[in-house]
């Protein structure tokens, strides 16, 4: 028997049983569906990840200190003028110290928005672009002018269509004359960076924050070479500016945290399909079941072929194959509700559909298939031993 005559059998079998061969499917369909959607989800956490960081742009450093006890000390003006006088290798540093301030216009109010202290870099060093007017500059720090750019958030709840430049709002009782507004990156999402405001950091404490005993900053290089040498050298004048028993600090790169963030997303994309794929097993045994039911069943037309020739690999090919022909019938079932679902849920997450990669689909399909063999052969095989007297008398 050919193997596509074999094929065309287990399908009709297939059909001949449809409440049992969906009920069979069942465990393959909701391990496969609950594996697809899961590493979906996380593949769009990582690639809104990623997208975050490109934005940012590359050749960033992290640095952040702190000191507590008898050591307190604020540093943060010594490190930008450390920073300046580093402009063989550094583009830009601004904090990244941020607070929820209270903003308002006329008679809106938003209470989320972030407030950076921002300095005359920080569009470069953390890649936000300007849709109009101007960004802070060296003379709004110096002089402690207090003028503020929008984040696409803020500037559409407060103004609309309207123009905000030169319009003054209210931060924490404290007016500030808009000057700019950022283009939007995440499509004026209430809980992304399009719901900023950035005022010059010497104002910081007219809005009652304080840099305190910790800092926090982005630094912008001007390529790789630079930035290994910047790091090296910030991390040694932190060392010896902050107290030794009193002290913290790191310097570290975004492609330092980039790797580490796809390593833990790794991880964990394994555990939860790991978790996910213990369905798939169950769906496995279940097959097994069901094809040891099949076997008692067909007792004589094995009987029957066995008599007239057919040898025992082909009673164990025709068994395997209506095992595989099941699970690869439950996994496709389970692929299509996986990328339908995942496509809904990244819709509702990210404003971004994002389906299952071909290898994830051909990987699901392939260890469907596997799982029909490998719970098939038990069956298959039992079958193949029959005696054809004893299968013909048994019935």
């Amino acid at each position: 028997m050919t193997i596509f005559r074999t094929t065309k059998m287990a399908f009709k079998s297939i059909l001949h049983n449809k409440m049992r061969s969906i009920l069979t499917m069942l465990g393959i369909i909701i391990g496969v569906w609950s594996v697809i959607t899961l590493v979906s989800v996380i593949q769009g956490v990582q690639r809104q990840t990623m997208e975050a960081y490109s934005r940012m742009g590359s050749n960033i450093i992290n640095a952040y200190w702190g000191t507590y006890g008898s050591g307190e000390k604020d540093i943060t003006d010594d490190f930008f003028d450390e920073c300046a006088s580093l402009k063989k290798y550094i583009l830009g540093v601004t904090s990244t110290n941020s607070s929820n301030i209270t903003a308002k216009y006329k008679s809106k109010t938003l209470s989320r928005s972030r407030v950076y202290m921002a300095s005359d870099t920080f569009d470069i060093c953390m890649g936000t672009n300007l849709a109009s007017g101007r960004s802070i500059g060296y003379a709004d720090i110096k002089n402690k002018v207090k003028v503020c750019v929008l984040g696409s958030y803020p500037a559409k709840e407060f103004f609309g269509l309207e123009n905000p430049i030169g319009k003054q709002i209210r931060l924490g009782g404290v007016y500030y004359t808009v000057i700019g507004v950022y283009e939007s990156q995440y499509n004026n999402s209430e809980w992304s960076t399009d719901n900023i405001i950035a005022v010059p950091r010497t104002c910081q404490r007219s809005l009652g924050v304080s840099n305190g005993n910790n800092g926090d900053f982005n630094i912008k290089c001007k390529d790789k070479e630079s930035l290994d040498m910047a790091m090296f050298l910030l991390n040694t004048w932190l060392t010896q500016h902050l107290p030794q028993n009193n002290s913290y600090h790191s310097v570290y790169s975004n492609q330092q945290w980039q790797e580490q963030e796809q390593e833990a997303l790794d991880m964990f994309t394994l555990v939860v399909a790991g978790i996910a794929g213990i369905s798939l097993l169950v769906g496995g045994i279940g097959i097994m079941n069901i094809m040891l039911v099949s076997v008692a069943e067909r007792t004589r037309e094995i009987g029957i072929r066995l008599s007239i020739g057919a040898k025992r690999k082909d009673i164990i090919t025709q068994f395997l194959i209506e095992a595989s022909v099941i699970s690869a019938c439950g996994g496709v079932i389970g692929i299509v509700l996986g990328a339908v679902t995942s496509a809904m849920l990244s819709s509702a997450f990210f404003q971004a559909v994002y389906l299952p990669s071909v290898f994830i689909i051909i990987l699901a399909f392939a260890f469907s298939v596997a799982l029909g063999v490998f719970f098939g052969f038990y069956p298959a095989n039992k079958a193949s031993k029959m005696q054809p007297v004893d299968a013909l008398r048994n019935n």
